[in-house]
């Protein structure tokens, strides 16, 4: 009787550590400057706007490369996402004083991306917030699995090649830190 018990414990115990070492492996990892994006396709804007702001050709499925600017300051959310809902103004006002700097305006553009919302999730955050730049769907997460990082909110400014210059993973304080945060890596 005795060595049956010792024989479940040590199988528990085992499968304890077994178990504890797959979720560690499978881990995801706050995105750091320095890292470079996955490959990751963006779905198509909503408007034609929205792609001519981005310098596209017309509104089709795209990457980082496809962007018409050295920088593009891509904001991963969830438009369940309470932190995301604060953060939104705040991304709106960091969009407007990048606009009003002569230095910046041509050089980053900005996209949110919803991950695991779809088309209409996407338009209603869009209205809803006022969002002056481009909101994509993102339903299947492609960019959470590009950046093996699901969380959200996550603010990163990124350039051609996808290498992560400036991060800011939860809510900004303030658009005047953002904005100078990428003022310091946007040369």
């Amino acid at each position: 009787m005795e060595k049956n018990k010792l024989m479940v414990l040590s199988c528990v115990v085992a499968l304890v550590f077994f178990l504890g070492a797959v979720s560690l492996a499978g881990a995801e990892t706050d995105p750091k400057v320095g890292k470079v994006l996955g490959a990751v396709k963006f779905a198509k804007p909503l408007s034609d706007a929205d792609a001519k702001y981005l310098g596209l050709a017309k509104a089709e499925e795209f990457t980082i490369k496809d962007v018409k600017a050295p920088y593009i300051l891509i904001e991963q959310f969830n438009t369940s996402c309470p932190h995301c809902i604060h953060q939104a103004p705040g991304l709106n006002q960091l969009f407007n004083k990048v606009q009003q700097d002569p230095a910046l305006k041509d050089k980053v553009k900005f996209m949110s991306v919803g991950q695991g919302n779809d088309e209409n999730a996407a338009k209603m955050w869009k209205a809803f917030h006022k969002v002056p730049f481009p909101v994509l769907p993102d339903p299947n997460s492609g960019l959470g699995k590009a950046l093996d990082f699901t969380p959200y909110p996550v603010s990163m400014l990124v350039d051609k090649s996808g290498k992560i210059l400036w991060v800011e993973v939860g809510a900004f304080e303030s658009a005047d830190e953002a904005l100078k945060g990428i003022k310091a890596v946007a040369k």
